[in-house]
């Protein structure tokens, strides 16, 4: 039986919970639901009554968002 003190760190995990992706990515976990939710972006993916979020996908889909929007002159 495993327990918190065994379980694998986030950073290391493929898929994760709502709950585990926003605190990684420092989301609030109404934001994640609701991202995880949109079938559009292709980053989660659901088994049975759990949404998982693929953590390489959403990571893909932030530096996308990244890219996208132009820097700001901080000046």
């Amino acid at each position: 039986m495993s327990t918190e003190k065994d379980s694998m760190p986030i950073r290391d995990k493929y898929l994760l919970t709502c709950r585990e992706a926003a605190i990684y990515f420092n989301i609030g976990l109404k934001n994640m639901r609701s991202l995880a939710r949109d079938r559009s972006l292709k980053i989660s993916v659901k088994l049975r009554e759990r949404t998982l979020i693929v953590r390489p996908k959403f990571e893909e889909y932030v530096l996308q968002l990244l890219e996208d929007k132009p820097t700001e002159d901080l000046s």
